[in-house]
């Protein structure tokens, strides 16, 4: 049922190095630190300035600028509040919010499928908080998953995954999640979700056209009674 991967997953912090200091006189070897496997991997992530094959998530807030000068104090509110509700299915499912910018976030994966079920996710709980707004009023995301090189400089992330999702998200329907045929391949079709082909798209800025696929905005009966397999 979907409600397991809405779940909160936290694991405990664990410290990255654990070490003794020797006591002044103590000719007892001190131990070599500890570095765990998590903690190792990212630091790597951090310092890393090469591509790396990873599932990447763009999510964007629809007419942001329309509901801001309506009611800005609530729209803050509200988008605060949106946050809280995804960001459990973000942990749960092993993502990594490295970029907001008010209204859009970015996120990166180690795998496509937490990826894909991770955007699923996160539109079904919106369309059960939007449940009873007006639809003119209600908060919805269009959000784009692509699999491809993404590069970490510093703060910024650049890379084809990143653009493609971006692209994507910019021709998914509201409340919709749109996916390139990499993502639907190695999990689309494998969460019996009814995703349906766009065929191969011209998206702007990239070389060549992307074959995509789209699952339709999640709403009512189809949000309640929405199941992803194993």
């Amino acid at each position: 049922m979907l409600r397991r991967f809405l779940d909160v997953y936290q694991p405990k912090p664990v410290p990255a190095l654990s070490f003794r200091d020797p006591r002044p006189g103590d000719d007892r070897s001190v131990p070599s630190p500890r570095v765990s496997h998590e903690s190792t991997r990212r630091l790597a992530w951090r310092s890393r300035t090469t591509g790396r094959l990873m599932a990447a998530l763009y999510a964007d807030l629809v007419g942001y600028s329309r509901l801001f000068h309506r009611d800005d104090t609530g729209t803050v509110a509200r988008l605060r509040n949106m946050h809280r509700l995804i960001k459990p299915a973000i942990r749960a499912h092993g993502g990594r919010i490295v970029q907001t910018a008010g209204d859009s976030m970015l996120v990166t994966f180690d795998s496509v499928s937490g990826a894909v079920r991770c955007a699923v996710a996160m539109q079904y709980e919106l369309a059960r908080h939007n449940d009873g707004w007006p639809e003119d009023n209600s908060l919805r995301l269009r959000v784009g998953v692509d699999l491809g090189d993404v590069i970490r400089d510093g703060r910024d992330f650049h890379g084809s995954g990143i653009i493609t999702a971006v692209r994507l998200q910019g021709v998914c329907p509201p409340g919709g999640v749109c996916i390139s045929r990499a993502a639907h391949e190695r999990a689309g079709d494998r969460l019996g979700l009814s995703f349906e082909p766009l065929g191969a798209l011209t998206l702007k800025n990239l070389p060549q056209p992307v074959e995509a696929f789209v699952l339709r905005p999640l709403s009512g009966r189809r949000a309640a009674e929405l199941r992803l397999v194993e």
